[in-house]
């Protein structure tokens, strides 16, 4: 009864070891800010067609190790994932990862000449492997700041962490990828196919008329 239980105790304390990230929910969040800072940098102020998608191939590549996509998919279909087929599934996850780099990298591209830095967590004791916030500051070359906050969770299967919501000045990056596809999906009346048509072009749109040479 004594080896059964110590083998038990062993074996709750391995699989607690296994469950330790390799490096903090900070030190991850920074290393992919600035990864694809370095992107946006690399190409700021070439405004040829080659450069630009080459600046999104690189984009993408930086956001796959860092984003959970298939979580943020989720939530953002919220009661359409229950009625949707696998395939379904496999294309909104596919059309919404397209669209989340098209908006990312727009977005951030104008960026390049700020500087992104970690403060102290606010709020630690609440920090879990699911759920924890990455406090940052975005500060502009003229001095004024912004608040960012990223909500990330631990992967096991990639020993990191990943993003699964940010909130930046104000505006949760969550809840407007939600209310834009209930919004969708309610105009093309509940059809799920023809919503996540509609939402890639709709995003597809909004990189291409981002103004990259006045950024």
């Amino acid at each position: 009864m004594i080896g059964v239980l110590l083998s038990v105790l062993l074996l709750s304390v391995q699989q607690a070891a296994a469950f330790q990230p390799t490096r903090s929910a900070e030190e991850s969040v920074s290393a992919g800010v600035q990864a694809v800072l370095s992107v946006v940098r690399k190409y700021s102020g070439d405004e040829s067609s080659q450069a630009r998608q080459q600046y999104l191939d690189e984009v993408s590549d930086v956001l796959e190790p860092v984003i959970g996509y298939a979580v943020i998919a989720r939530r953002v279909m919220g009661d359409a994932y229950n009625d949707a087929t696998r395939e379904q599934k496999i294309r909104f996850l596919e059309t919404f990862k397209r669209s989340m780099v098209n908006t990312y990298a727009g977005g951030i591209y104008a960026f390049g000449a700020y500087e992104v830095r970690v403060l102290p967590s606010q709020d630690d004791k609440k920090d879990t492997l699911r759920n924890t916030r990455v406090y940052l500051e975005v500060v502009s070359p003229e001095g004024q700041t912004y608040p960012l906050v990223q909500s990330v969770y631990y992967s096991q299967s990639s020993d990191d962490w990943k993003m699964q919501n940010a909130i930046f000045n104000g505006i949760n990056l969550g809840v407007t990828f939600r209310t834009q596809f209930e919004q969708i999906y309610d105009e093309a009346d509940n059809d799920l196919d023809k919503a996540i048509t509609e939402w890639a072009r709709i995003t597809e749109e909004a990189y291409n008329s981002t103004n990259f040479r006045n950024q």
